[in-house]
């Protein structure tokens, strides 16, 4: 056999000595010669060995002779046959995936893998050689982006992408954001969704530090639609503002007339909106409204009233649901009010864009589609996101092709579950479709014409309420008739008309010259110890199970049970009565039955006699067993007197429980009481 280095042939013996267990060790090691044998100064007699040497002519290393038969048992270290830097190569995907890797956890997973021994300090090793890798390869992976954005261009005209890079004063560049939207998705969301959509950004997890900034609309079926991604290194005023100009370009938004956007309230977010779009509806999270009132306002009093005011339509339901608030806290009430109800509450929000959402719960679920993606290098990050997304395109078309109704499955279900409680509302006929629909106190005019109910929640949504399924069904109309056509089947299939084309391997993107070679940005460490699990709320730590079962005191001031008043209790309580000394009667003052003496004679007070306590000796045993006695007093303090105490109980119960033939516990000893 014939090797081009003994790089090579080391690396090969290496790996067949961790296969098979066997400890094998360099005799001679230089640079023409290489000697190998196999459990040194352990079986001697063990025949295995290896030479190779050095060919000039063909300038190769040949091995000369091989005997391959063992007859050692199997080793579990391995010595000097294995190194650090060959487990460190097996480990670099490992550390590329958790840069956190503990050093306990990879010398487990070593002996798991391997079936080898290491210690602690070739695992650190291991570890920092493992990182050097990683960071090479990293150089390397971010030099690539211009070869992949010119593959995006390539394989699908007409998309949009973006490189944004960040000089730094030794004349080398560093990545600072990235932004990709494609052709055929950007279309589909034009043809066939409706002009609202969410906007977030959530944290990478790998080793390739920075946020993932995306837009999500819903198409007709009220699913997600992702829109566009972007990678930025830090989420404030200005990325933001830099992505949500990119978007506007894509879709031809101009200021943000007809657009609704749905965001967390995130402060450079909400000003780069005001700032870049001031003709655009934005609409804040209630969720994430409620989570910072409730960490201000504590109580579930809280929680209903704030849902009422949220999902109230008109403006006299808000109020009524604000006055409520009042009630129970004035302050709660300008709480909510100084956070601008518009933007949160349905009451105020724009009629006809056939969308009533409160709640950014498509980009929250995006943020959750790509969790496993957001742990990976970006372009790996980048490439899965669009993989994921080009066979979702096709996936949901066919899934569209297969429906039979003209109405998506999602609003048939809704539609169905309205006519069941249409039957509790009367309506009454005013005109041409024109009703008044009442059930007890509560009344709303309905036009079918307009289709336009007193409610709001028809034009808000633009499928009929309960209200207007009511009057429909009086004239023994068609219910999916007067459903708005954003949710059709030919919407739907519109959305998805598109795809995103396939790319080639890396090996074979076009190579970009003349450009700056593209390194990884700059650590950035944030203060605090990082979290990796994101912070949940008190609703969806209760909906999860994660729950305490005993109420917290925390923020309740104290109450004393003596005095009744706050700020203390009743161990410091200074109206806490001082108990009076007890005293002792001698035993000739005290009256008997036989010999009635005068009722005024006074008790004499008992005197306290102080009591020495003696000091602790230290006691050396030298040998045999220690006797104690079972009755002899030690000064103890309130611990000692406590554990003493105990163990003299044990004893009388051993001494009492003497067992009998029948195997039952017998005893006539008379009670006795312990002092």
């Amino acid at each position: 056999m014939k090797y081009s280095t003994t790089v090579e042939l080391k690396y090969s013996l290496s790996c067949y000595a961790v296969a098979n267990g066997y400890d094998l060790w360099y005799e001679k090691n230089d640079k023409t010669r290489l000697l190998v044998r196999c459990c040194k100064g352990k079986h001697p007699t063990c025949p295995f060995r290896l030479y190779a040497s050095w060919m000039k002519e063909e300038h190769t290393f040949q091995i000369k002779s091989l005997i391959t038969e063992h007859k050692c048992s199997r080793a579990f270290k391995l010595g000097s046959i294995v190194t650090y830097k060959w487990i460190g190569k097996q480990f670099v995907n490992d550390v590329l995936e958790s840069p956190k890797l503990s050093l306990r956890k990879m010398k487990a997973l070593v002996s798991k893998r391997y079936n080898i021994n290491v210690s602690v300090g070739q695992c650190r090793n291991v570890k920092k050689l493992a990182l050097s890798e990683v960071e090479r390869s990293l150089k390397e992976h971010y030099a690539k982006l211009w070869d992949y954005a010119a593959e995006i261009r390539k394989a699908n005209p007409g998309s949009h992408v973006e490189v944004f890079l960040e000089p730094q004063p030794d004349n080398i560049v560093v990545f600072d954001r990235f932004y990709v939207s494609f052709k055929g998705v950007v279309d589909g969301w034009l043809d066939g969704c409706r002009k609202v959509i969410g906007v977030d950004g959530c944290f990478l997890k790998g080793v390739c530090r920075g946020e993932l900034l995306s837009t999500v609309g819903r198409d007709a079926n009220n699913n997600i639609y992702p829109l566009d991604w972007a990678v930025v290194n830090v989420e404030n005023k200005r990325t933001w503002k830099w992505f949500l100009d990119n978007l506007m370009e894509d879709i031809g938004g101009g200021n943000g007339h007809g657009i609704t956007i749905l965001s967390d309230g995130h402060k450079g977010l909400f000003e780069a909106v005001k700032e870049r779009l001031p003709d655009v509806e934005h609409r804040l999270c209630a969720r994430h409204i409620l989570a910072n009132f409730h960490k201000k306002f504590k109580g579930e009093q809280y929680f209903k009233p704030f849902w009422r005011v949220v999902n109230a339509t008109t403006v006299p339901k808000f109020e009524a649901a604000m006055n409520e608030i009042e009630s129970l806290e004035s302050m709660a009430y300008d709480y909510l009010i100084e956070r601008d109800p518009r933007c949160w509450s349905k009451a105020f929000f724009r009629e006809g864009m056939d969308c009533d959402a409160v709640e950014n719960g498509v980009s929250e679920s995006f943020n959750s589609v790509v969790l496993d993606a957001r742990r990976k290098p970006l372009i790996t990050m980048l490439e899965d996101i669009r993989c994921w997304a080009m066979q979702r395109l096709w996936m949901q078309k066919q899934n569209g092709l297969s429906w039979d109704l003209d109405i998506c499955l999602s609003i048939r279900r809704e539609i169905e579950d309205l006519k069941e409680l249409q039957r509790f509302w009367v309506p009454y006929v005013s005109g041409y479709k024109e009703f008044e629909v009442f059930s007890g106190n509560e009344r709303y005019v309905v036009d079918l014409n307009q289709r336009a109910c007193g409610c709001r929640s028809w034009q808000l949504t633009g499928i009929p309420c309960v209200h207007a399924v009511s009057a429909i069904s009086s004239l023994n109309l068609d219910v999916e008739a007067f459903v708005s056509n954003s949710y059709t089947k030919a919407s739907f299939l519109s959305s998805y008309e598109y795809n995103i084309h396939p790319l080639n391997d890396s090996s074979e993107w076009p190579h970009v010259e003349g450009l700056h070679t593209i390194l990884p940005p700059l650590k950035r460490r944030l203060p605090g110890r990082p979290c990796v699990k994101r912070k949940r709320d008190q609703e969806e730590r209760e909906l999860s199970g994660h729950t305490r079962h005993t109420m917290s005191r925390a923020g309740i001031p104290l109450r004393c049970t003596i005095c009744h008043q706050t700020g203390h209790n009743k161990a410091t309580c200074p109206s806490k009565p001082t108990p009076a000394p007890t005293t002792a009667c001698p035993s000739h003052l005290t009256p008997d039955s036989s010999t009635a003496g005068p009722s005024h004679v006074k008790k004499a007070p008992v005197k306290k006699v102080p009591v020495k306590k003696a000091p602790m000796k230290m006691v050396l045993v030298k040998k045999g067993p220690v006797k104690r006695s079972p009755m002899k007093k030690v000064p103890l303090n309130d611990v000692g007197r406590v554990r003493k105490f105990s163990e003299r109980i044990t004893e009388i119960g051993i001494q009492k429980n003497v067992k009998v033939k029948d195997g039952t516990g017998c005893s006539q000893d008379k009670l006795m009481t312990l002092e």
